[in-house]
Protein backbone atom coordinates (compact mmCIF):
# COMPACT_ATOMS: atom_id res chain seq x y z
CA UNK A 1 0.00 0.00 0.00
CA UNK A 2 1.41 3.40 -1.02
CA UNK A 3 2.84 5.43 1.91
CA UNK A 4 0.88 8.81 1.49
CA UNK A 5 2.75 10.62 3.78
CA UNK A 6 6.11 9.15 1.73
CA UNK A 7 4.04 10.44 -1.21
CA UNK A 8 4.26 13.68 -0.28
CA UNK A 9 7.54 14.40 0.82
CA UNK A 10 8.76 13.17 -2.71
CA UNK A 11 6.41 15.41 -4.32
CA UNK A 12 7.41 18.71 -2.32
CA UNK A 13 10.81 17.86 -2.66
CA UNK A 14 10.62 16.93 -6.41
CA UNK A 15 8.16 19.93 -6.98
CA UNK A 16 9.24 22.63 -4.63
CA UNK A 17 12.18 21.99 -2.60
CA UNK A 18 14.62 20.73 -5.13
CA UNK A 19 13.65 20.41 -8.52
CA UNK A 20 16.95 21.93 -9.75
CA UNK A 21 19.11 19.22 -8.31
CA UNK A 22 16.40 16.52 -9.22
CA UNK A 23 16.64 17.96 -12.86
CA UNK A 24 20.50 18.23 -12.70
CA UNK A 25 20.77 14.74 -11.97
CA UNK A 26 18.14 13.74 -14.83
CA UNK A 27 20.18 15.52 -17.25
CA UNK A 28 23.66 14.85 -16.93
CA UNK A 29 22.68 11.16 -15.74
CA UNK A 30 20.87 10.99 -19.16
CA UNK A 31 24.15 12.91 -21.26
CA UNK A 32 26.41 10.29 -19.95
CA UNK A 33 24.16 7.48 -20.25
CA UNK A 34 23.06 7.70 -23.82
CA UNK A 35 26.00 6.17 -25.88
CA UNK A 36 25.71 9.38 -27.72
CA UNK A 37 26.96 12.20 -25.24
CA UNK A 38 30.01 14.48 -26.68
CA UNK A 39 31.09 17.22 -24.09
CA UNK A 40 28.72 19.35 -25.23
CA UNK A 41 25.81 17.77 -24.34
CA UNK A 42 28.00 17.94 -20.49
CA UNK A 43 28.44 21.05 -21.01
CA UNK A 44 25.40 22.44 -21.65
CA UNK A 45 23.86 21.54 -18.69
CA UNK A 46 26.68 23.21 -16.53
CA UNK A 47 26.30 26.11 -18.79
CA UNK A 48 22.65 27.11 -17.60
CA UNK A 49 23.61 27.69 -14.39
CA UNK A 50 26.28 30.24 -14.12
CA UNK A 51 27.88 29.90 -10.34
CA UNK A 52 28.04 26.45 -11.16
CA UNK A 53 30.04 26.83 -14.16
CA UNK A 54 32.45 29.44 -12.24
CA UNK A 55 32.66 26.77 -9.83
CA UNK A 56 33.49 23.57 -12.16
CA UNK A 57 36.09 25.77 -14.14
CA UNK A 58 37.89 26.46 -10.94
CA UNK A 59 37.75 23.28 -9.29
CA UNK A 60 39.30 21.84 -12.49
CA UNK A 61 42.22 24.32 -12.70
CA UNK A 62 43.21 23.17 -9.25
CA UNK A 63 46.53 21.15 -8.39
CA UNK A 64 43.90 18.13 -7.66
CA UNK A 65 41.89 17.78 -10.98
CA UNK A 66 44.68 19.52 -13.42
CA UNK A 67 48.41 18.49 -11.69
CA UNK A 68 49.69 19.52 -15.45
CA UNK A 69 48.78 22.94 -14.30
CA UNK A 70 47.35 24.27 -18.40
CA UNK A 71 44.62 26.80 -17.54
CA UNK A 72 41.32 25.41 -18.45
CA UNK A 73 38.97 28.27 -19.43
CA UNK A 74 35.98 26.09 -20.79
CA UNK A 75 33.64 23.66 -19.93
CA UNK A 76 34.41 21.74 -22.82
CA UNK A 77 37.60 21.17 -22.25
CA UNK A 78 37.33 20.37 -19.06
CA UNK A 79 34.80 17.26 -19.47
CA UNK A 80 37.59 16.10 -22.81
CA UNK A 81 40.50 16.46 -19.59
CA UNK A 82 38.65 15.32 -16.41
CA UNK A 83 36.23 12.72 -18.24
CA UNK A 84 33.04 12.20 -18.55
CA UNK A 85 32.48 10.34 -14.99
CA UNK A 86 34.70 13.03 -12.98
CA UNK A 87 32.77 15.90 -14.51
CA UNK A 88 29.67 13.60 -13.25
CA UNK A 89 30.46 13.42 -9.88
CA UNK A 90 31.88 17.12 -9.74
CA UNK A 91 28.79 18.36 -10.78
CA UNK A 92 26.58 16.27 -8.85
CA UNK A 93 28.61 17.02 -5.61
CA UNK A 94 28.27 20.84 -6.37
CA UNK A 95 24.51 20.41 -7.38
CA UNK A 96 23.64 18.76 -4.02
CA UNK A 97 25.39 21.67 -1.92
CA UNK A 98 23.83 24.70 -3.69
CA UNK A 99 20.38 22.95 -3.17
CA UNK A 100 21.21 21.88 0.41
CA UNK A 101 22.14 25.78 1.72
CA UNK A 102 19.21 26.27 3.94
CA UNK A 103 17.11 24.62 6.81
CA UNK A 104 15.87 24.85 10.14
CA UNK A 105 18.25 22.22 11.85
CA UNK A 106 21.64 23.38 9.84
CA UNK A 107 23.57 21.45 12.04
CA UNK A 108 22.48 18.30 12.18
CA UNK A 109 22.16 19.27 7.70
CA UNK A 110 25.79 20.13 7.86
CA UNK A 111 26.82 16.76 9.99
CA UNK A 112 24.86 14.55 8.12
CA UNK A 113 26.51 16.00 4.37
CA UNK A 114 29.94 15.44 5.99
CA UNK A 115 29.10 12.13 7.20
CA UNK A 116 27.96 11.54 3.46
CA UNK A 117 30.65 13.31 1.56
CA UNK A 118 33.38 11.58 3.97
CA UNK A 119 31.94 7.75 3.67
CA UNK A 120 31.33 8.33 -0.78
CA UNK A 121 35.11 9.77 -0.78
CA UNK A 122 36.83 6.42 1.26
CA UNK A 123 33.94 4.46 -0.74
CA UNK A 124 36.15 5.80 -4.09
CA UNK A 125 39.43 5.78 -2.60
CA UNK A 126 39.01 2.15 -1.88
CA UNK A 127 37.64 1.53 -5.29
CA UNK A 128 40.74 2.93 -6.54
CA UNK A 129 43.33 1.27 -4.77
CA UNK A 130 41.54 -1.85 -5.95
CA UNK A 131 41.80 -0.42 -9.51
CA UNK A 132 38.14 -0.78 -9.60
CA UNK A 133 36.33 0.96 -13.41
CA UNK A 134 33.28 1.63 -11.59
CA UNK A 135 34.95 3.83 -8.68
CA UNK A 136 32.98 7.46 -9.33
CA UNK A 137 29.88 5.44 -9.56
CA UNK A 138 30.47 4.04 -5.89
CA UNK A 139 31.27 7.70 -4.98
CA UNK A 140 27.93 8.61 -6.35
CA UNK A 141 25.83 5.82 -4.66
CA UNK A 142 27.41 6.21 -1.30
CA UNK A 143 26.95 9.52 -1.39
CA UNK A 144 23.07 9.59 -2.30
CA UNK A 145 22.88 6.55 -0.05
CA UNK A 146 21.91 9.74 2.70
CA UNK A 147 20.25 11.50 0.15
CA UNK A 148 16.68 11.20 2.20
CA UNK A 149 18.40 12.19 5.66
CA UNK A 150 20.21 15.00 3.98
CA UNK A 151 16.73 16.70 2.24
CA UNK A 152 14.85 15.87 5.57
CA UNK A 153 17.36 17.98 7.76
CA UNK A 154 17.51 21.07 4.89
CA UNK A 155 13.42 20.92 4.16
CA UNK A 156 11.52 19.33 7.41
CA UNK A 157 10.08 21.80 9.67
CA UNK A 158 8.41 21.16 13.30
CA UNK A 159 9.02 17.79 12.28
CA UNK A 160 13.13 18.01 12.21
CA UNK A 161 12.85 19.25 15.93
CA UNK A 162 10.59 16.26 17.42
CA UNK A 163 12.40 13.61 15.44
CA UNK A 164 15.86 15.30 17.06
CA UNK A 165 14.45 15.13 20.34
CA UNK A 166 13.38 11.55 20.51
CA UNK A 167 16.83 10.72 19.04
CA UNK A 168 18.35 12.51 21.99
CA UNK A 169 16.28 10.39 24.28
CA UNK A 170 18.38 7.50 22.86
CA UNK A 171 15.17 6.04 20.94
CA UNK A 172 16.34 3.73 18.36
CA UNK A 173 16.14 5.87 14.53
CA UNK A 174 13.90 3.37 12.62
CA UNK A 175 10.84 3.44 15.62
CA UNK A 176 11.20 6.99 15.98
CA UNK A 177 11.28 7.84 12.24
CA UNK A 178 8.01 5.82 12.01
CA UNK A 179 6.77 7.68 15.11
CA UNK A 180 7.23 11.05 13.72
CA UNK A 181 7.15 10.92 10.04
CA UNK A 182 4.77 7.79 9.28
CA UNK A 183 7.75 6.09 7.22
CA UNK A 184 11.63 5.67 7.43
CA UNK A 185 13.92 8.16 6.28
CA UNK A 186 15.46 5.24 4.07
CA UNK A 187 12.55 4.57 2.39
CA UNK A 188 12.44 8.72 1.23
CA UNK A 189 15.89 7.98 -0.08
CA UNK A 190 14.53 4.70 -2.22
CA UNK A 191 11.48 6.67 -3.16
CA UNK A 192 13.72 9.66 -4.58
CA UNK A 193 16.41 6.76 -6.38
CA UNK A 194 12.93 5.39 -8.19
CA UNK A 195 11.72 9.23 -9.10
CA UNK A 196 15.04 11.11 -9.84
CA UNK A 197 16.93 7.78 -11.69
CA UNK A 198 19.57 8.32 -9.40
CA UNK A 199 21.37 5.28 -10.82
CA UNK A 200 21.60 1.18 -10.58
CA UNK A 201 24.63 0.39 -8.41
CA UNK A 202 22.72 2.92 -6.17
CA UNK A 203 19.11 0.78 -6.81
CA UNK A 204 21.04 -1.99 -6.52
CA UNK A 205 22.45 -0.83 -2.87
CA UNK A 206 19.50 0.38 -1.00
CA UNK A 207 17.39 -2.83 -1.85
CA UNK A 208 20.49 -5.44 -1.08
CA UNK A 209 20.76 -6.28 -4.20
CA UNK A 210 24.58 -5.06 -4.84
CA UNK A 211 27.58 -7.23 -5.28
CA UNK A 212 29.21 -8.56 -1.98
CA UNK A 213 32.47 -6.87 -3.06
CA UNK A 214 31.12 -3.10 -3.74
CA UNK A 215 28.72 -3.54 -1.05
CA UNK A 216 31.69 -4.32 1.41
CA UNK A 217 33.28 -1.23 0.36
CA UNK A 218 30.39 0.91 0.94
CA UNK A 219 30.09 -0.88 4.17
CA UNK A 220 33.57 -0.15 5.03
CA UNK A 221 33.47 3.66 3.83
CA UNK A 222 30.33 4.04 6.12
CA UNK A 223 31.75 2.37 9.48
CA UNK A 224 35.14 5.21 8.83
CA UNK A 225 32.36 8.06 8.01
CA UNK A 226 30.97 6.70 12.04
CA UNK A 227 34.27 6.26 13.43
CA UNK A 228 35.16 9.82 12.66
CA UNK A 229 32.17 11.23 13.64
CA UNK A 230 32.80 9.47 16.94
CA UNK A 231 35.57 11.09 17.77
CA UNK A 232 38.02 8.97 16.23
CA UNK A 233 38.92 6.83 19.39
CA UNK A 234 41.56 4.29 19.25
CA UNK A 235 39.64 1.33 19.86
CA UNK A 236 37.44 2.32 16.19
CA UNK A 237 40.53 3.77 14.34
CA UNK A 238 42.05 0.11 15.04
CA UNK A 239 38.57 -1.46 14.08
CA UNK A 240 38.37 -0.08 10.91
CA UNK A 241 41.88 -0.22 9.73
CA UNK A 242 41.30 -3.47 10.31
CA UNK A 243 38.28 -4.20 8.58
CA UNK A 244 40.51 -1.90 5.74
CA UNK A 245 43.75 -4.36 5.95
CA UNK A 246 41.08 -7.33 4.92
CA UNK A 247 39.15 -5.87 2.02
CA UNK A 248 42.17 -4.01 0.85
CA UNK A 249 44.74 -6.09 0.97
CA UNK A 250 46.95 -4.18 3.05
CA UNK A 251 49.06 -4.35 5.96
CA UNK A 252 47.26 -2.85 9.14
CA UNK A 253 49.43 0.19 9.26
CA UNK A 254 49.03 0.99 5.37
CA UNK A 255 45.47 0.21 5.73
CA UNK A 256 45.53 3.27 8.92
CA UNK A 257 47.55 5.38 6.71
CA UNK A 258 45.19 5.14 3.76
CA UNK A 259 42.07 6.08 5.55
CA UNK A 260 43.31 9.12 7.31
CA UNK A 261 45.00 10.01 3.73
CA UNK A 262 41.21 9.94 2.73
CA UNK A 263 39.87 11.93 5.16
CA UNK A 264 42.46 14.76 4.05
CA UNK A 265 40.76 14.20 0.37
CA UNK A 266 37.52 14.53 1.98
CA UNK A 267 37.96 17.74 3.31
CA UNK A 268 40.14 19.11 0.49
CA UNK A 269 37.34 18.03 -1.90
CA UNK A 270 34.57 19.37 0.03
CA UNK A 271 36.22 22.55 -0.14
CA UNK A 272 35.96 22.61 -4.17
CA UNK A 273 32.35 21.23 -4.33
CA UNK A 274 32.04 24.42 -2.58
CA UNK A 275 31.29 24.65 1.27
CA UNK A 276 34.13 24.74 3.83
CA UNK A 277 31.45 24.25 6.47
CA UNK A 278 30.94 20.48 5.49
CA UNK A 279 34.90 20.61 5.24
CA UNK A 280 35.08 21.69 9.36
CA UNK A 281 32.83 18.77 10.37
CA UNK A 282 34.58 16.22 9.08
CA UNK A 283 36.79 15.38 12.07
CA UNK A 284 40.55 14.57 11.90
CA UNK A 285 41.84 12.51 14.78
CA UNK A 286 42.83 14.94 17.15
CA UNK A 287 46.90 14.95 16.32
CA UNK A 288 46.51 15.11 12.48
CA UNK A 289 43.96 18.12 12.84
CA UNK A 290 46.58 20.34 14.46
CA UNK A 291 48.75 20.24 11.08
CA UNK A 292 46.01 20.28 8.75
CA UNK A 293 45.51 23.06 6.22
CA UNK A 294 42.75 24.52 4.47
CA UNK A 295 43.36 23.49 0.98
CA UNK A 296 43.45 26.60 -1.22
CA UNK A 297 41.38 26.80 -4.38
CA UNK A 298 42.45 29.77 -6.54
CA UNK A 299 40.06 31.97 -7.84
CA UNK A 300 40.82 31.50 -11.65
CA UNK A 301 37.84 31.93 -14.15
CA UNK A 302 35.47 33.11 -12.23
CA UNK A 303 33.58 34.19 -14.90
CA UNK A 304 29.56 33.91 -14.94
CA UNK A 305 27.29 34.71 -17.89
CA UNK A 306 28.38 38.51 -18.22
CA UNK A 307 26.64 41.37 -20.50
CA UNK A 308 29.84 42.28 -22.11
CA UNK A 309 32.53 40.56 -24.53
CA UNK A 310 35.17 39.72 -22.37
CA UNK A 311 38.05 39.13 -25.39
CA UNK A 312 40.66 38.70 -22.71
CA UNK A 313 38.91 35.26 -21.99
CA UNK A 314 38.17 34.65 -25.48
CA UNK A 315 42.20 34.95 -26.25
CA UNK A 316 42.48 32.67 -23.63
CA UNK A 317 40.19 29.97 -25.05
CA UNK A 318 42.06 30.19 -28.58
CA UNK A 319 45.19 29.47 -26.32
CA UNK A 320 43.57 26.89 -25.03
CA UNK A 321 42.77 25.91 -28.86
CA UNK A 322 46.42 25.80 -29.86
CA UNK A 323 47.13 23.62 -26.38
CA UNK A 324 44.46 21.32 -27.54
CA UNK A 325 46.02 20.86 -30.93
CA UNK A 326 49.94 19.65 -29.41
CA UNK A 327 47.69 17.02 -26.70
CA UNK A 328 48.41 13.17 -27.20
CA UNK A 329 46.07 12.52 -28.70
CA UNK A 330 44.64 14.82 -30.52
CA UNK A 331 41.62 15.96 -29.94
CA UNK A 332 38.36 15.12 -32.12
CA UNK A 333 36.73 17.69 -34.19
CA UNK A 334 33.98 17.74 -32.35
CA UNK A 335 35.87 19.14 -29.21
CA UNK A 336 37.47 21.86 -31.22
CA UNK A 337 33.80 22.82 -32.75
CA UNK A 338 32.15 22.71 -28.84
CA UNK A 339 35.00 24.60 -27.43
CA UNK A 340 34.30 27.51 -30.51
CA UNK A 341 30.63 27.60 -28.96
CA UNK A 342 31.50 27.99 -25.69
CA UNK A 343 34.01 30.66 -26.77
CA UNK A 344 31.50 32.71 -28.36
CA UNK A 345 28.98 32.26 -25.44
CA UNK A 346 30.88 33.05 -22.69
CA UNK A 347 33.57 35.17 -24.44
CA UNK A 348 31.57 37.01 -26.94
CA UNK A 349 28.70 37.06 -24.29
CA UNK A 350 26.00 35.69 -26.96
CA UNK A 351 23.09 34.05 -25.71
CA UNK A 352 23.31 31.38 -28.38
CA UNK A 353 26.08 29.49 -30.69
CA UNK A 354 25.46 27.33 -33.09
CA UNK A 355 26.95 25.08 -35.85
CA UNK A 356 25.28 23.86 -38.65
CA UNK A 357 26.03 20.99 -41.18
CA UNK A 358 25.82 21.14 -44.72
CA UNK A 359 24.01 18.35 -46.10
CA UNK A 360 25.56 16.31 -48.93
CA UNK A 361 23.08 17.42 -51.67
CA UNK A 362 24.53 21.22 -50.11
CA UNK A 363 21.17 22.41 -50.15
CA UNK A 364 20.69 22.75 -46.55
CA UNK A 365 22.03 23.25 -43.16
CA UNK A 366 20.97 21.31 -40.76
CA UNK A 367 21.66 21.99 -36.79
CA UNK A 368 24.09 19.86 -34.80
CA UNK A 369 25.08 21.40 -32.30
CA UNK A 370 23.69 24.15 -29.76
CA UNK A 371 25.15 26.01 -26.72
CA UNK A 372 22.74 28.54 -24.75
CA UNK A 373 19.27 29.29 -25.24
CA UNK A 374 16.38 26.97 -26.97
CA UNK A 375 18.65 24.06 -26.83
CA UNK A 376 16.62 21.00 -27.45
CA UNK A 377 13.96 23.22 -29.90
CA UNK A 378 16.78 24.18 -32.09
CA UNK A 379 18.23 20.62 -32.73
CA UNK A 380 14.48 19.04 -33.43
CA UNK A 381 13.40 22.67 -35.93
CA UNK A 382 16.46 24.32 -37.10
CA UNK A 383 17.05 23.19 -40.93
CA UNK A 384 17.51 25.87 -43.24
CA UNK A 385 17.45 25.66 -46.98
CA UNK A 386 19.49 28.06 -48.59
CA UNK A 387 17.93 29.10 -51.67
CA UNK A 388 15.00 30.70 -49.68
CA UNK A 389 17.50 32.50 -46.89
CA UNK A 390 20.00 34.36 -49.21
CA UNK A 391 22.41 35.13 -46.09
CA UNK A 392 22.94 31.96 -45.49
CA UNK A 393 23.57 30.91 -48.87
CA UNK A 394 26.11 34.08 -49.34
CA UNK A 395 27.68 32.61 -46.75
CA UNK A 396 28.41 29.54 -47.82
CA UNK A 397 28.94 30.12 -51.94
CA UNK A 398 31.18 33.13 -51.04
CA UNK A 399 33.19 31.93 -48.12
CA UNK A 400 33.34 34.94 -45.85
CA UNK A 401 31.47 36.11 -42.85
CA UNK A 402 27.64 37.79 -42.55
CA UNK A 403 26.71 40.35 -40.35
CA UNK A 404 22.77 40.07 -40.57
CA UNK A 405 21.85 43.06 -39.40
CA UNK A 406 17.76 43.73 -38.34
CA UNK A 407 17.40 45.97 -41.76
CA UNK A 408 18.28 42.92 -43.50
CA UNK A 409 15.42 40.31 -41.75
CA UNK A 410 14.60 39.82 -45.63
CA UNK A 411 17.66 37.34 -46.09
CA UNK A 412 15.79 35.42 -44.00
CA UNK A 413 12.50 33.13 -44.78
CA UNK A 414 9.26 33.83 -42.69
CA UNK A 415 9.87 29.91 -41.37
CA UNK A 416 13.20 30.95 -40.23
CA UNK A 417 12.64 34.16 -38.57
CA UNK A 418 9.97 32.66 -36.52
CA UNK A 419 12.35 29.58 -35.36
CA UNK A 420 15.74 32.02 -34.92
CA UNK A 421 13.62 35.03 -33.78
CA UNK A 422 15.12 38.41 -35.27
CA UNK A 423 18.32 39.72 -36.26
CA UNK A 424 20.81 40.46 -35.78
CA UNK A 425 22.70 36.81 -36.45
CA UNK A 426 26.59 36.12 -37.01
CA UNK A 427 27.49 34.14 -39.75
CA UNK A 428 30.62 32.31 -40.61
CA UNK A 429 31.67 29.21 -42.78
CA UNK A 430 33.35 26.64 -41.36
CA UNK A 431 35.93 25.52 -43.88
CA UNK A 432 38.26 22.25 -44.06
CA UNK A 433 40.47 20.87 -46.50
CA UNK A 434 39.24 24.14 -48.83
CA UNK A 435 35.43 23.01 -48.06
CA UNK A 436 32.51 24.41 -46.98
CA UNK A 437 31.12 21.77 -43.97
CA UNK A 438 28.78 23.85 -42.24
CA UNK A 439 28.38 27.54 -40.54
CA UNK A 440 29.12 29.20 -37.41
CA UNK A 441 25.95 31.50 -35.95
CA UNK A 442 25.62 33.55 -32.89
CA UNK A 443 23.29 36.46 -31.73
CA UNK A 444 21.43 38.16 -28.33
CA UNK A 445 17.91 36.78 -29.49
CA UNK A 446 16.80 36.29 -25.79
CA UNK A 447 18.44 39.72 -24.36
CA UNK A 448 18.17 41.60 -27.68
CA UNK A 449 21.19 43.34 -27.04
CA UNK A 450 23.20 45.00 -30.03
CA UNK A 451 26.22 43.31 -31.52
CA UNK A 452 29.29 45.84 -32.63
CA UNK A 453 31.30 45.70 -35.29
CA UNK A 454 34.34 45.06 -32.97
CA UNK A 455 32.88 42.23 -31.67
CA UNK A 456 32.13 40.87 -35.37
CA UNK A 457 35.60 41.05 -36.38
CA UNK A 458 36.30 39.47 -33.02
CA UNK A 459 33.54 36.40 -34.02
CA UNK A 460 35.46 36.41 -37.55
CA UNK A 461 38.81 35.77 -36.51
CA UNK A 462 37.78 33.22 -33.33
CA UNK A 463 36.04 31.13 -35.80
CA UNK A 464 38.97 31.20 -38.53
CA UNK A 465 41.31 29.58 -35.74
CA UNK A 466 38.49 26.92 -34.90
CA UNK A 467 38.64 26.40 -39.20
CA UNK A 468 42.60 25.90 -38.52
CA UNK A 469 42.57 23.78 -36.10
CA UNK A 470 39.96 21.14 -37.65
CA UNK A 471 41.43 21.48 -40.99
CA UNK A 472 44.93 20.44 -39.50
CA UNK A 473 42.81 17.81 -37.62
CA UNK A 474 41.30 16.62 -40.97
CA UNK A 475 45.27 16.13 -42.33
CA UNK A 476 46.40 14.11 -39.55
CA UNK A 477 43.29 11.82 -40.08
Amino acid sequence: MENAALSNWVKQLSEVDMPIFSGTVANVTKALNSGKSSASDVANIILQDASLTSRVLKAVNTVHFNPTKHSISTVSRAVMVMGFEQIKVLTLSMALIDNLQAGEQRTQLIQEMAFAFHAATQAREFAKHLKRNDAEDIFIATLLSRLGYMAFWAFADKESQVLLNDLQKDNESTQAELKVLGFRIVDLTKALCHDWALGDLLNDYLNNRLSEKNTQLISLAIDVAESAQHGWNEAELELVAKQASSICELSIEKAKNLVLLNVNKAKELTILYGSEQISRAIQLPDYLDEHHEKTDVPDVNNHNKKLEADFDYLMKVSQEMVQALEDIPLPSINIMLEMTLEGLIRGLAMDRAIFMILNEAKTDLICKSVLGEQTEYLKQRLTITLDKNPAFSLCVEQRHAVFVSVDEAGQLSKQIQTTLGNPPHLLMPVVVKNKVIGIFMADRHQTQREISQQEFIAFQQFCQQTNMGISFLAIQG
